[in-house]
């Protein structure tokens, strides 16, 4: 079937059960900040943007406490999660969660922090610390590119989003 023949136009494009979400993505917590405001952000619109330089993309709500803080802070480390870490994901994409190092319940939670500072999480398959290099106005999102200044593979299975989140 052609670009053009039988596809709607609209917002109805993107609804739960169409197309768009039929695709597969990786879902990630974006963390940043010092210690007593360390902020993290559950996402799945992290991806690569290009190979040389390295630089990967993420989409995130403008106006939200995440994007507020991931370009307060310039640098980034994005924990690409297991598909053990499922309650993770859900924790991170609260807005009613708190900042901090010291989160309740976060026993075991950190793995440390990446040499720009930002927190890295135990057990994710993968970790990029990133520099924020640019912001870019995409209707309701800014598109954030970074460039990946390390990278680090762990273990496991990357836990899969097919939804909105």
């Amino acid at each position: 079937m052609g670009m053009g023949m039988g596809m709607g136009t609209g917002t109805g494009l993107l609804g739960e059960h169409t197309a768009v979400w039929r695709s597969v993505s990786g879902v990630a917590v974006l963390t940043c900040g010092p210690a007593r405001r360390a902020h993290g952000v559950t996402v799945s619109t992290l991806c690569l943007a290009a190979l040389r330089p390295p630089m990967v993309s993420v989409a995130l709500r403008r106006g939200s406490r995440g994007l507020a803080a991931l370009l307060g802070s310039g640098h980034f480390a994005a924990n690409a999660l297991s598909d053990r870490q499922a309650p993770l994901a859900r924790r991170f994409a609260r807005s009613d969660r708190a900042d901090g190092w010291d989160l309740p319940g976060g026993t075991g939670l950190w793995d440390g922090r990446s040499a720009c500072g930002a927190p890295l999480l135990c057990d994710a398959v993968g970790w990029l610390e990133c520099r924020d290099e640019r912001s870019v106005p995409v209707g309701d999102h800014e598109l954030v590119l970074a460039r990946v200044l390390t990278s680090r593979a762990g273990t496991g299975s990357p836990l899969l989003s097919t939804l909105p989140t």
